[in-house]
């Protein structure tokens, strides 16, 4: 899977709690304003498990501006239950699912602009299988019975 394609999925799963959320990917705004998401990638490591296999450790990074302390407080814990709860995001277009290992959060606080803000990371994985040699496949197969 594309790491673009699991980041998307990520902003889908915390679009559904709140629909009428702004969400932006990867780019932090200069003036955040309320009732905004960033979803970010922190890092990306890959681990062998098998010869054809392996897995994807993720984390993302996932800032709430809001309001007051009262409601960042509340929409990343929520987003936080949500995520531990259901332990997997489904992949959009895709019947695969992003494993989820954890989240945890920051004490919120303020910015230089006046907008309270909180930060939780979410910690993934995805097993992935390695690209294998393909062969052509056998079209016609004829059985000769000897006596």
């Amino acid at each position: 899977m594309a790491v673009g394609n699991e980041l998307q999925s990520v902003v889908d799963f915390v679009k559904t709690m709140y629909p009428t959320a702004k969400i932006i990917k990867q780019n932090v705004p200069s003036t955040p304003a309320s009732n905004t998401f960033v979803v970010r990638l922190l890092t990306s490591d890959t681990e062998s498990e098998t010869l054809y296999h392996m897995r994807r450790n993720r984390d993302y990074q996932v800032v709430y501006y809001g309001s007051n302390i009262e409601d960042v407080i509340t929409k990343l814990d929520a987003v936080e239950r949500k995520t531990m709860n259901n332990l997997v995001i489904p992949i959009t277009g895709s019947l695969r699912y992003i494993r989820v290992e954890g989240f945890s959060s920051s004490m919120p606080f303020k910015t230089e602009s006046g907008v309270d803000v909180a930060l939780g990371v979410l910690q993934t994985t995805v097993r992935e299988a390695r690209d294998q040699k393909t062969y052509d496949k056998i079209m016609h197969v004829y059985a000769r019975i000897e006596r």
